[in-house]
This record gives C-alpha cells, sequence and structure tokens, in this order.
C-alpha cells in the first residue's frame, strides 16, 4: 500500500474526531452551568457550525496537498527504483537487473533444478556505425536491437542491456542445449538482417556467447565470466556466430592469464624473451637481411609462438614494453652484422604510439647502432586505420632513417593508392601467394604483383619458399629476394652466425634452382 492509502484514513478520522470533541465538550460546558448559557450556546451554534464546516474544509485542502505531495513522492520513488535497474535509452534491464534475475534463477535451480541459460551478445562493427553515421544512428541502431531481441524472446525471459552495444539474455525454463542453439541461431540471423536507420541501409552482425547453468556454474557472476568467455571466442571465430560454452574455453582462458602473468614477471629483466633470425636472399644467393621473429621459451609454460604472446601483450597493454625490448633486442643483433639490415615487425597497437620514430631513434643511439641498418615490417591493415596519422609516422620513421616494409601484401586492401601514398621501401608477397601458385592465373597474380612493386620502385620479397619449384616460380616472376624454409629456418643469434660463414663458403642460388641449408641444390 502507498503512503498516501496509508495517510488518507488517519487524517480524515482525526478531523472529525476533534470536531466532534470540540462540540461535545462546548455542549457539556454550557449544561452544566444553566439555561442562561444554554440561551448563550444557542445563539453562538450557528458560529460553532460555520467554523466546524470551515475547520473540516481547511483539513481537507491541506489533506488534498499532503496526498498530492506524497503521490508525486511515490512516482519519484517508483521512477528512481525503474531507472536504477532499467536502461534509458532502451527500456531494458541493466546490469543491476541482470544479476538480481541470475541470482534469482540460481537459487531456482539450486531449489528446484529448473535449467536457464545466459547469452550475452556484442554488435559486430558498430563502431563503424556510430563513426561514419553519427552517435544519434548508433543510438538507433542499439533501440533497434533491443526492439528486435524483445520479439525474439519470451515473457519470462530477461533482456539486459549491459554495455553501448552489448546485450545479456536470461532465458528461462530450458529444457536442453537445442533450446538455447536455437535462440542463439535466431539471433544471430536477426541482427544482420539490414536496417534502416536515419535513412541509411545499415548492416551488422552479432558474436554471441551461451553458457547454461550447472553444478559448476551456479553462481550469477562465475555464469557472466563464461558467457563473457564465450561471447569473444565467437568473435574470434570470424564474428556473426555463436558459442556455447565448454571447459576447453575456460581452460584457453586460463592460459592466456598465466602468460599475461609470466610476461609481466619477464619483460623487466627480458627473461628468455629472444628474437630468432631467418636470413632473406637476393637473386644470385647472397643474405642481405635477415627477419627477426619473436620466440619465447618459459620456463612454466615451454615455447610459446607469437601468435599466442603478441594478442595478451596488446590486450594487457603490455605491448609497448614488448616492443621495446625486441626492438633493442634487433639493435644489439645489427651491431654484430655490419653487412645485415636486420627486420623487426612493429604490431598495430605500437605503430599507433606518436613518440614511437622518436623512441625507437633513441634506442637505436643507445645501442650504437645507425637506423638505416634496421627494418621495420608493418601490415596493411595498419595504414588504413588512420591514413593520415599513418603517412605522417612512416615519414617520421623515413626521415630517422629507418626502412619500412610492407607485410603479407595480398592479405588486406593492397590498394595502389595506399602504395602509392605511403612512402614504404618493401613489399612482402604473402607466403600464400607462393603456397598455392600451381596453376596459370595464381602465377599471373604474383608477376603482376611484382610489377606493381617495380612501378613503384619498390623490392618485392617472396615469402613462404619450401621448395625448388615455388623458389623458381618466384624468380621467373621477378621477386628481388626471397624467404622461407626452403633455405632456412628461423635461428637463435649464435646459430645464424654460424650459418651465415657456412653460406658465404659455398656456391651461390643459381636462377630457376636453389639449394637447402645444408648447401645441396
Amino acid at each position: 500500500m502507498g503512503y498516501s492509502r496509508k495517510l488518507g484514513p488517519p487524517i480524515v478520522a482525526a478531523a472529525i474526531s476533534m470536531l466532534v470533541l470540540t462540540n461535545f465538550a462546548t455542549l457539556m460546558l454550557v449544561t452544566d452551568r444553566g439555561s442562561r448559557d444554554l440561551q448563550l450556546f444557542q445563539s453562538i451554534w450557528p458560529i460553532l457550525l460555520t467554523s466546524s464546516i470551515a475547520i473540516i474544509l481547511v483539513m481537507s485542502f491541506l489533506y488534498r496537498s499532503l496526498l498530492e505531495l506524497v503521490q508525486e513522492l511515490e512516482r519519484r520513488e517508483a521512477s528512481a527504483q525503474h531507472q536504477a535497474v532499467h536502461d534509458a535509452l532502451t527500456g531494458l534491464g541493466n546490469r543491476a537487473l541482470l544479476e538480481d534475475r541470475l541470482e534469482y534463477g540460481v537459487k531456482r535451480y539450486v531449489r528446484d533444478g529448473e535449467r536457464f541459460a545466459l547469452l550475452m551478445l556484442d554488435l559486430d562493427r558498430f563502431k563503424l556505425v556510430n563513426d561514419t553515421f553519427g552517435h544519434a544512428a548508433g543510438d538507433a541502431l542499439v533501440s533497434e536491437i533491443a526492439d528486435r531481441l524483445r520479439a525474439l524472446t519470451r515473457d519470462t525471459d530477461t533482456i539486459a542491456r549491459i554495455g553501448g552495444d552489448e546485450f545479456a539474455i536470461v532465458q528461462s525454463r530450458i529444457t536442453n542445449e537445442a533450446d538455447v542453439r536455437l535462440l542463439c541461431q535466431r539471433i544471430v540471423e536477426m541482427v544482420r538482417k539490414p536496417m534502416i536507420i536515419c535513412g541509411k541501409d545499415i548492416r551488422v552482425g552479432a558474436s554471441v556467447g551461451a553458457v547454461i547453468i550447472d553444478d559448476q556454474a551456479a553462481d550469477a557472476s562465475e555464469l557472466i565470466r563464461k558467457a563473457d568467455i564465450t561471447m569473444y571466442r565467437a568473435k574470434s571465430l570470424g564474428r556473426n556466430c555463436y558459442q556455447i560454452f565448454c571447459d576447453e574455453m575456460d581452460a584457453a582462458v586460463q592460459r592466456r592469464n598465466v602468460i599475461e602473468r609470466r610476461l609481466r614477471e619477464s619483460l623487466p629483466s627480458g627473461g628468455s624473451i629472444e628474437l630468432h633470425y631467418q636470413p632473406q636472399l637476393d637473386t644470385v644467393g647472397a643474405i642481405r637481411a635477415v627477419e627477426g621473429l619473436l620466440r619465447w621459451n618459459d620456463r612454466e609454460l615451454g615455447d610459446l609462438s607469437p601468435s599466442e604472446v603478441i594478442p595478451v601483450a596488446e590486450e594487457s597493454g603490455l605491448i609497448q614494453q614488448l616492443g621495446e625490448h625486441t626492438f633493442r633486442y634487433a639493435c644489439r643483433s645489427a651491431a654484430n652484422w655490419p653487412d645485415l639490415r636486420v627486420a623487426v615487425n612493429v604490431s598495430p597497437l605500437e605503430f599507433r604510439r606518436r613518440d614511437l620514430p622518436a623512441r625507437l631513434r633513441a634506442i637505436a643511439a643507445e645501442e650504437g647502432v645507425a637506423c638505416d641498418r634496421l627494418e621495420l615490417e608493418i601490415t596493411e591493415n595498419i595504414l588504413i586505420q588512420d591514413a593520415d596519422f599513418s603517412e605522417t609516422a612512416i615519414r617520421k620513421l623515413h626521415e630517422a632513417g629507418f626502412s619500412i616494409a610492407l607485410d603479407d601484401f595480398g592479405t588486406g586492401y593492397s590498394s595502389l593508392s595506399y602504395l602509392r601514398r605511403f612512402p614504404v621501401d618493401k613489399i612482402k608477397l604473402d607466403r600464400s601467394f607462393i603456397e598455392s601458385a600451381q596453376s596459370h592465373e595464381s602465377i599471373a597474380i604474383i608477376e603482376a604483383a611484382v610489377r606493381l612493386g617495380h612501378a613503384l620502385g619498390l623490392t618485392v620479397v617472396a615469402e613462404g619458399i619450401s621448395s625448388a619449384e615455388q623458389e623458381a616460380i618466384a624468380l621467373a616472376a621477378g621477386c628481388d629476394a626471397l624467404q622461407g624454409f626452403y633455405y632456412a629456418a628461423a635461428m637463435r643469434e649464435e646459430e645464424i652466425a654460424q650459418f651465415l660463414t657456412n653460406w658465404q663458403a659455398e656456391p651461390r642460388i643459381a636462377a630457376g634452382g636453389g639449394r637447402r641449408a645444408g648447401g645441396q641444390l
């Protein structure tokens, strides 16, 4: 019952009681003192009656005012309670409501065995919508998705918006995993349907992760954690899909956490984080450059590949420390090889540092190596993220003396306009070009890429050479340099020093033929 209903009856009863008692007391007083006072009472009775009516009216007015004030307070309290657990834009629940419903669901599961699932979904390409069409379009898109989710779910389900473009659904009363998969699939299909937002045809996707309550996940925070893990697994698999939680996903996250911990412990001293070097050959077999590739043999985790370490470093904010460590390592190696250029990869997050050119130049100076002895390898995707910034950064790196190589060429946009705009020195054809070079069409693509590079005055390197046939194709296409396991795998610094000595003492490569690291054709 509201405050207004509680206050009304007592106030009315008090007013009536006060009037009755006042008039009764007056009547008794007059009656006791005789007829003279009775006559007086009779003469003032109209006044008393009028005063009583006035008092009743005044108290009624006060009651009405108080009632309106109390009702307004009730409305504000109800609004505050609603806002505390609902999203202002969509009207959906928020994280507080989600956690409350999850805790209730967990209690029902423990008591009655009633199963439910938690689905988390994140919109793919939402940032692009905001950046392209503005935040008003982004808000309209989120509202449209909220309406579509309402249409897909039941009244017993709970939908919440828990982030800018992130939603959660508590799917109640499920019987088996098929119920969850069906809803996930319907969500993915629903989200990718085109939408007209602010007069624009907009298409996005959704990455969905779902976890089903069980004895190991009978806790609201644990359910959220596992659903979040699963959603990011869907993102890593190419987005616009869904995944159902399994124990292997949790193991992968635990491993990622251990990698981050060991990385934090190892970076201050460098530990066993090092570079292994793979040689690059020119067309006559001379080794002019080596590429430094990250390797880490951790005492706790064993051998770790760059594909494991780099994402963890980027997500944890350790990429700057890791990048500077590997660059310094490359500088020290370059000091031992005065006739070789040493190449090292730069991650996209590193490249976006505005102080990168100055910092790398300072490290090279500290290690006593000229910047023109060092080559920085970047990927095509770096260039398109912020073209103006990328152009400025590359020019500053060039001015400092560094060479710039475009790695994995052909896997991104491979746009002629980008190659003309950015002052890179070298393009490295992605290994997939060479590996698939078994048809006239594939060979024609390689030849076209080489001609494009040469027309712009760039050196063209063929990566991934693993056979004499691939070497012959790359040489026939006009590639300027070759790299791959056919010549050597990446080696430690002390191993490649001996390799270089042996290589120089043996016959060079001939056009159309090659040799392995052991020196045999």
